[in-house]
């Protein structure tokens, strides 16, 4: 059997050598596996998977999977004191740490099914990672980390599509920094780029893991708030304005402080997702006529 999974030895933790030998599961069995793991490029759901496919076979209650390097934590089930700890290593290449609790201590037969498990299971995970990577240059701005345009003309019709069919509200904001060519004039544009920054890393600290940030020109920023009425819109709105005022940006060696001015909508019945971005837009430049540094 090639040795794909390692098993880390831990204080507490049933470990045993990988080893050689025939299949402890029928073909069928492993069959299920491959076909539930096929037509997806999802690490959660992959897990989710695994794990549904794994309480099939084994007294398994609980698994966790962490992949550091992207700081994904994945956990389901119960967290036991009978344990297997995997370090997953396919060619070389570290694909992150797998612990699967057991109901009770598990026969060295049964780790040896797990272990086919994991031989399995690697080869869609690597498959998941680099797509994750793909997806990363693809849809990311690599200045600010936050999704570009390309992400958003993605995502967009989506959202409208399930806020009207599952009848949900949703909002969208959309950022601009105030006078941002007088900053990059004033601090050159590394500064400029240093500010772009500050303010994407605020916004990401101050809004919701489900709502989804882009960069959407050169110093405007969308944003799509699912289940968010205007009223949840416009406060977070002033929660980033506020926090961006309170914390002044060392930009290129010297101190500035940027202010914002925030257009926000809520999605009307029927609306389409250009007739949302119009609408958000018309509302950002009315906070611009108005006299920036402020909502409408």
């Amino acid at each position: 059997m090639k040795k794909v999974a390692m098993i880390a030895p831990a204080e507490g933790k049933v470990t045993i050598p990988l080893k050689d030998g025939s299949q402890a599961l029928p073909d069928r069995a492993l069959l299920s596996l491959h076909q539930r793991m096929q037509a997806t490029l999802n690490t959660g759901v992959l897990v989710s998977r695994l794990f549904n496919w794994l309480g099939e076979q084994l007294p398994v209650v609980g698994i966790e999977y962490i992949y550091p390097d992207e700081h994904i934590e994945l956990r389901s089930g119960e967290s036991r004191q009978h344990s297997a700890h995997y370090v997953l290593r396919l060619e070389q290449r570290y694909l992150g740490e797998i612990t699967l609790s057991g109901s009770k201590r598990m026969a060295e037969g049964q780790l040896y099914v797990l272990e086919q498990a994991m031989g399995v299971f690697v080869h869609y995970l690597k498959n998941a990672l680099d797509y994750l990577e793909l997806e990363k240059v693809a849809f990311r701005d690599s200045l600010t980390s936050v999704m570009n345009r390309t992400a958003l003309d993605e995502l967009l019709p989506k959202e409208v599509d399930r806020a009207q069919r599952y009848d949900y509200e949703l909002s969208v904001m959309m950022v601009d920094i105030d006078h941002f060519k007088e900053i990059n004039d004033r601090v050159g544009h590394l500064g400029g780029d240093q500010v772009l920054c500050e303010v994407s890393r605020v916004m990401r600290t101050n809004l919701r893991s489900s709502d989804l940030i882009f960069r959407y020109g050169g110093d405007e920023f969308l944003v799509i708030m699912p289940s968010t009425n205007l009223a949840g819109a416009r406060t977070a709105a002033g929660q980033i304005m506020t926090a961006v005022k309170e914390r002044p940006v060392a930009a290129n060696g010297r101190e500035v402080e940027p202010r914002m001015s925030i257009g926000v909508v809520s999605r009307q019945l029927g609306e389409s997702p250009d007739e949302l971005l119009l609408r958000v837009d018309d509302a950002l430049y009315d906070a611009k006529k108005t006299g920036r540094d402020c909502i409408c």
